[in-house]
């Protein structure tokens, strides 16, 4: 079976046995991944929250915007 496998990979250009090693790099990241609950706490903590104040500029633009005038041809 490796003899077979490596085979095809001999016969890939270099871009398709770029591709097929960054596939396996992938596939093996993803099934050594395992949910740590602790960690996504940290990282949400980080999260940006916008207030009423910073989303209110673009409902003004959107209103502006609504309102813009489009040349006819």
């Amino acid at each position: 079976m490796n003899s077979e496998l490596l085979k095809k990979y001999d016969a890939l250009s270099p871009e398709g046995q770029q591709e097929v090693d960054n596939f396996i790099d992938f596939m093996l990241i993803r099934h050594k991944k395992t949910f740590d609950i602790k960690s996504w706490k940290e990282k949400i903590k980080d999260v940006s929250v916008w207030s009423e104040e910073d989303v209110k500029v673009f409902d003004e633009n959107q209103q502006l915007f609504n309102q813009w005038k489009t040349e006819e041809w």
